[in-house]
């Protein structure tokens, strides 16, 4: 993940939680790692909401990075993605 970050220049204010909020929270039974990403604070579920406010290289950071992050996930042992 931190290679990735620092490759991509992504920024995520949090990190690792047991918490498995939103989307990720139907999957918590299946006792697996579980990685959730969301743009939030600070227009997040307002009517600041609208796509005109998407930055377009900051969307294209955030895909090249995913991209990035499931090859990595595609090679790892499973002991390393779920320890």
């Amino acid at each position: 993940l931190r290679h990735g970050v620092e490759r991509y220049g992504t920024s995520f204010v949090s990190g690792p939680s047991t918490m498995a909020s939103g989307e990720g929270g139907g999957y918590r039974s299946l006792k697996v790692a579980i990685v959730t990403t969301m743009q939030a604070p600070p227009l997040y579920h307002t009517s600041g909401e609208v796509p005109e406010v998407i930055s377009v290289p900051g969307l294209e950071r955030m895909a090249r990075f995913l991209a990035f992050f499931l090859k990595q996930v595609d090679v790892a042992p499973w002991e390393q993605l779920n320890p």
